[in-house]
């Protein structure tokens, strides 16, 4: 499968950086004993029942393919949908006793047989994030505009917005908040700094917490701020768009970016994203074989930091908290590590009897925009994750990343409004 040209090569990972050593992705793949133990964790295995979909069959797909078993040209159309259905949460790898990273071998197939799994139009827009930002933060900022305008409402009335190939729009404009102030002049109003003089953190928000949830951003600030002072980064990429959905090579380009400007403050970056934290801290893989940029961005992952490092640890009056409370894990990549243990053992402290354990096998929210990819699969599952929280009377469920909050958010509305999603930030308000 892997017999590509020199150019082609650099779209894949050399080696996976695995809880077990670095391995190429065939022997990662390899390692899969099938035991079985990853179905039960598996959201969308739980809902077809098939093999070809569960955790252990996408191994065994990859591995066919690369031991030239299967030929892919004749099998794409189930091939992408062994990839696009697969949520890249991580459930496979917590309860792998080989730690299986399943989640990076679907993205390895996703470049090899270069499948595009968002919209278009939508691919399109995101990736100036990364290659035009100025452009891509006027277009948001328009859009939003045009929206309070009423303009969206309309094009979704009269159906122009699937007739034009914009069906996301509808997705997105149900889920993002009526409301999106400026997030600079949202800061500003509520007497936030964001520019101080010789800062000592850097803060890194994520997509949501600048466009459409400031009020995540100034959680993260005020609380960072009790000993820090951080400096507001916004609208850089982190890269993650482009390895998850797009280029792994400008994934590379967007961590080099990131990593000269790093080094020219020498200071640790902050971000509000698990998915973010979680790729940077992974940032190394992305250099293997090229050792001054593989320490380049190992010194970026031991200077990264998550908003639990900056939460209280001690029980606090929280009047706009209702209880019980749970956390939903959902992320992309990996379940297990230190914003997932800190947020654990901050919930618990704080909630005491009030916190709900949660099983593994529990639902959470698809994460990183999966919606968009498979809309009424993220739908079944999702449905999952609000029967789970109404059958233990959760009234708030945390998160670790503002978007699963804001599609966990819409979802509740609709199906069980007695309970509400934050990100685990807003416990300092």
């Amino acid at each position: 499968m892997f017999s590509f040209s020199a150019s082609r090569l650099r779209r894949q990972l050399r080696v996976l950086f695995t809880l077990f050593g670095e391995r190429s992705v065939y022997d990662s793949a390899a390692h899969c004993t099938r035991c079985g133990s990853c179905q039960q964790s598996c959201p969308s295995y739980a809902l077809n029942k098939q093999e070809t979909f569960s955790p252990r069959g996408r191994n065994q797909a990859l591995r066919l393919i690369m031991e030239r078993k299967l030929d892919p040209r004749t099998h794409k159309q189930l091939l992408e949908e062994i990839v696009n259905s697969c949520t890249l949460c991580g459930r496979c790898t917590q309860t792998c006793a080989g730690k299986i990273p399943t989640a990076e071998h679907m993205l390895e197939l996703r470049r090899a047989l270069n499948l595009r799994a968002l919209p278009g139009s939508l691919h399109t827009l995101l990736s100036l994030r990364g290659t035009r930002p100025i452009l891509f933060d006027r277009l948001v900022r328009t859009g939003l505009c045009l929206r309070r305008a009423g303009l969206v409402a309309l094009l979704r009335k009269t159906g122009l917005t699937r007739l034009l190939g914009l069906g996301w729009v509808n997705r997105a404009d149900d889920l993002l908040p009526r409301r999106t102030p400026n997030l600079q002049k949202y800061l500003a109003a509520k007497n936030i700094p964001f520019r101080p003089e010789n800062p000592d953190l850097i803060y890194l928000p994520s997509l949501e917490a600048q466009y459409f949830l400031p009020e995540l951003a100034a959680s993260v600030l005020k609380s960072s701020a009790e000993k820090h002072r951080p400096v507001l980064w916004p609208n850089v990429s982190s890269g993650l768009f482009e390895y998850v959905y797009g280029d792994l090579r400008r994934s590379r380009r967007a961590v080099r970016r990131l990593i000269r400007r790093a080094e020219q403050t020498r200071l640790p970056v902050l971000t509000d994203s698990v998915d973010v934290f979680t790729f940077l801290r992974r940032a190394p893989q992305l250099f293997s074989g090229n050792k001054r940029w593989e320490d380049k961005a190992r010194k970026l992952a031991e200077n990264m930091r998550f908003v639990t490092d900056f939460l209280p640890k001690k029980p606090l009056a929280l009047p706009d908290v209702k209880t019980p409370v749970r956390l939903d894990s959902s992320a992309l990549f990996c379940r297990e590590g230190e914003p997932f243990d800190a947020a654990h053992k901050i919930l618990k402290t704080l909630f005491k009897k009030n916190f709900v354990e949660c099983l593994y096998t529990d639902a959470d929210t698809p994460a990183f925009g999966y919606g968009f990819v498979r809309k009424n699969l993220a739908q079944d599952m999702t449905l999952q994750t609000v029967r789970t929280i109404a059958q233990t009377q959760t009234a708030t469920v945390f998160t670790l990343s503002g978007l699963s909050a804001l599609e966990l958010n819409y979802s509740l509305k609709r199906l069980y409004p007695n309970a509400k999603a934050e990100h685990v930030a807003r416990l300092n308000g």
